[in-house]
């Protein structure tokens, strides 16, 4: 017998004293309820079950048989593993019935207390052990035995939303039943309507689906959860981008560089976001944050022309040259410097760059 249901032989008697004062048991009830309880502690688990089944087949609430019970399938699962899933739902099952019994005793003791606390974490570990086999027949192809393991879960504990997710992916990408997936999530928003995993996935799912303007629903409902959620903010930014509507991508990207101000990616949206405004200020200054931290032939050629628009040639000459400087076989940026040098009459600079460009040719 594994450690799952050993319990010392004095803690033992007393949970029984106190399940012998709660709940009453037959005269012969209390034969067989003593007799499991001696099996149990001696770890002979079949008997023991054979004892404990005889107390609820009269005594169907008697809590301390049903979490003995509980126990003893829930070393069954970790024991015969074929049968896992089939084990643990029983110990879940069990576990339930003892706990609500339980809870519901007044005045609950010191012990029944800490009866109380395993007895959850011992029902949370069955549910686990229940997905988890779930995710590895998932893994190793067997979609229709994950699928029935993932909705065994989900009855289980409603409140959990890893089984119809797995569900919901499964509809998506293994048989490509969009209808199935969405039907799924808004399922579980209905029932749970302020979930933000939820939220989140159906915002995700019609961004997939390029409905931005559903999907921005979501994430906004679930930005009032979590305003300072990166990821979220992002995928707003995301939306209203796609939706031309370039003053809320901004100000939603703009919040997501303030919690993060080193991601570079960030400035880069916000970049392209400000060149769609038709910003050119505001696109210059996120073009000189990038050049200060990375090396990009896109981004210098996209912050020389913005100078050459603008007829900034002191700052075209500066970030050309360091363009070259960078990259000493572009013909761009040596072009670029020839026509700054002429635009502010350097005929030195001219003719440096002039002499390089032949010898590139």
């Amino acid at each position: 017998m594994k450690k799952l249901i050993i319990v010392s032989a004095a803690l033992l008697l007393l949970i029984s004293a106190c399940s012998t004062a709660r709940q009453k048991l037959s005269p012969q009830g209390n034969v067989d309820y003593k007799t499991a309880n001696v099996y149990y502690a001696q770890k002979d688990v079949e008997k023991a079950e054979v004892y404990y089944s005889k107390v609820l087949k009269d005594n169907p609430d008697h809590a301390i048989a049903l979490r003995r019970m509980g126990d003893i399938n829930l070393h069954k699962g970790e024991t015969f593993l074929e049968k896992s899933v089939e084990y643990n739902k029983l110990a879940n099952e069990y576990y339930t019935k003892a706990l609500a019994i339980t809870e519901a005793f007044p005045e609950l003791t010191d012990e029944e207390k800490l009866a109380i606390r395993d007895m959850k974490k011992r029902k949370e570990s069955t549910w686990v052990r229940i997905y988890k086999t779930g995710e590895a027949e998932l893994t190793a192809g067997n979609t229709a035995k994950a699928m029935e393991i993932f909705e065994l879960a989900h009855s289980l504990d409603m409140k959990r939303s890893e089984p119809m997710i797995q569900l919901k992916n499964i509809y998506l990408k293994d048989l490509k039943d969009d209808t199935k997936a969405e039907q799924i999530l808004l399922s579980l928003l209905k029932d749970d309507p302020d979930k933000l995993v939820y939220l989140q996935e159906l915002g995700a799912f019609y961004y997939n689906k390029e409905n931005y303007t559903e999907a921005v629903k979501y994430f906004e409902k679930a930005r009032l959860q979590t305003p300072m959620d990166l990821d979220n903010l992002m995928n707003i930014s995301a939306c209203y981008y796609e939706l031309k509507d370039y003053e809320k991508a901004m100000a939603a990207t703009r919040m997501a560089i303030e919690l993060d101000p080193s991601n570079i990616d960030l400035v880069d949206n916000a970049r392209s976001i400000a060149a769609n405004m038709k910003d050119k200020e505001t696109e210059l200054s996120y073009l000189k944050q990038l050049i200060d931290r990375r090396n990009n032939a896109d981004d210098f050629t996209a912050i020389v022309a913005l100078l050459l628009e603008k007829e900034d040639y002191p700052q075209m000459i500066s970030y050309a040259e360091k363009w070259y400087n960078w990259d000493n076989t572009s013909e761009f940026a040596v072009r670029y410097l020839i026509l700054a040098a002429q635009k502010t009459k350097n005929k030195s600079l001219e003719s440096k760059y002039a002499a390089i460009l032949k010898a590139m040719q």
